[in-house]
């Protein structure tokens, strides 16, 4: 049977442990809401120049967080591959939980990007610095900005298909609200602002790095979650990768998870 929810949160995101670590604890709200649809669309790999173990590694730490947030035992959710705009997309789904892996490549800090990449990045291709970007794993390929924003828009159309109340969750791009911020942030809010039906959303910007900046404002059960949620991550992340974010940065990852997400 076909779930009916009220509503359908996206949240849309460069790497798969940004939400953990910028958009909490408003993401446990939404997933702990049964009557609420939550999807999650990962523009890149979070590959950082890695190989196909580090970035399928990743994946399978998003997975996992998910699963550990909305907690439904016996599931063990399904992945399958949605065709949208001639596209191949690699999804998830388990309860109200859904994740697209859109598998392009990281574009590194700046927005230079990888060597085994070809030094792709989405920063490029909105700028028109490269014309096309191809997938880590080569079963796609966007030609062009508009055929990256337009797949943005037809996800949010599938899975928001029947559902009135639409919230988009995406990076600021905004510098002076925003500074520093990695260039897959930036560019990933830059084409959820550019799809054309973005004013019909209720749609909400979150701090990316900047957010260590904010006094530590977290307590409780909601900081018990967003260091729950990013441990399983990190842990998953070892075991598949035996690479640990914890444990080369402990103290920035500390900063992050004492601070709640900051919003517009």
């Amino acid at each position: 049977m076909t779930q009916n929810y009220d509503e359908v949160s996206f949240f849309i995101v460069a790497h798969m442990d940004d939400w953990q670590l910028f958009m909490n604890p408003n993401v446990v709200w939404e997933l702990s809401n049964k009557t609420n649809k939550v999807v999650f669309i990962y523009t890149t790999g979070n590959d950082a120049g890695g190989n196909e173990r580090y970035w399928k590694g990743n994946e399978e730490a998003a997975i996992n967080s998910v699963q550990f947030c909305i907690n439904q035992s016996g599931l063990n959710g399904i992945r399958d591959k949605v065709q949208l705009n001639n596209h191949v997309l690699h999804r998830w789904t388990s309860g109200n939980a859904v994740c697209y892996f859109l598998r392009l490549p990281d574009g590194n800090l700046s927005g230079e990007g990888f060597a085994n990449q070809d030094y792709q990045s989405l920063q490029k291709l909105y700028r028109g610095d490269i014309s096309f970007i191809k997938t880590l794993d080569q079963s796609t390929v966007y030609h062009g900005w508009g055929e990256f924003v337009n797949i943005i828009q037809r996800i949010i159309d599938f899975e928001g298909d029947g559902i009135s109340f639409i919230k988009i969750n995406h990076p600021e791009v905004n510098k002076t609200i925003n500074p520093g911020d990695h260039s897959d942030h930036i560019a990933t809010g830059l084409a959820v602002k550019a799809v054309p039906k973005y004013e019909r959303y209720h749609n909400f910007s979150y701090i990316g790095y900047s957010l260590m900046n904010y006094p530590a404002d977290l307590w409780g059960e909601e900081l018990f979650w967003k260091i729950g949620l990013f441990f399983v991550y990190d842990k998953t992340l070892y075991d598949m990768t035996k690479y640990s974010n914890l444990k080369q940065n402990p103290h920035t990852f500390m900063e992050f998870c004492f601070r709640s997400a900051k919003f517009h």
